[in-house]
C-alpha cells in the first residue's frame, strides 16, 4: 500500500487510507479533521472492523536506506490563522518494536503533502510549543 494506510495492531489487517480516515489523502486528513478538531488524538486510533479487538493505526514507510515501517500513536502541530504553514510532531514506533518510541518533524503548507516527506525546521519558539501542545492533546506531562 503506497504511502499512508491504516493497519491494526492486533490482527496486522491492513485498510485504504481513504476508508478509515473520512479524507482522500493523508494531507487532507491533517487540514480538514485533526486540525478542525484541534488535534483530536481520538481519531488516530479508531477501533479494528476485522478483529473487533484491535485499534487502527496510521502507518508508513520511512524513508530510510534499510526500510523502516512506523505506526503512528500521537500528531500535534501549530497553526496560525493567518498562515497556511502547519509544523508537526508525530509520536511513531517501528511495527516491529512498539516499546520504541519515536518523534517525526513534519510540516504542511495548507493540503499540499510535500512536507510530509521532508523535516520541518522548528524555532526554539515553535518546538516549545509544540512540547506544550503534544502535553495538552496527549495528557503526557513528563515529557521534555
Amino acid at each position: 500500500m503506497p504511502g499512508y494506510w491504516w493497519e491494526c495492531e492486533t490482527c496486522g489487517g491492513k485498510v485504504d487510507f481513504a476508508e478509515v480516515a473520512g479524507a482522500p489523502s493523508m494531507a487532507s486528513f491533517v487540514w480538514d479533521r485533526l486540525l478542525a478538531t484541534e488535534w483530536d488524538q481520538s481519531l488516530l486510533s479508531p477501533p479494528c472492523k476485522k478483529c473487533a479487538n484491535g485499534v487502527l493505526r496510521i502507518t508508513y514507510e520511512f524513508p530510510r536506506r534499510d526500510k523502516l515501517i512506523l505506526r503512528v500513536i500521537h500528531i500535534v502541530g501549530l497553526h496560525c490563522d493567518d498562515d497556511d504553514y502547519v509544523p508537526m510532531m508525530w509520536e511513531t514506533y517501528p511495527k516491529d518494536s512498539p516499546t520504541q518510541r519515536r518523534f517525526d518533524f513534519k510540516y504542511q503548507r495548507a493540503r499540499n503533502p510535500w512536507g510530509l516527506n521532508k523535516a520541518a525546521l522548528l524555532s526554539r519558539e515553535d518546538l516549545h510549543a509544540l512540547f506544550e501542545v503534544y502535553r495538552e492533546k496527549t495528557g503526557v506531562h513528563d515529557f521534555p
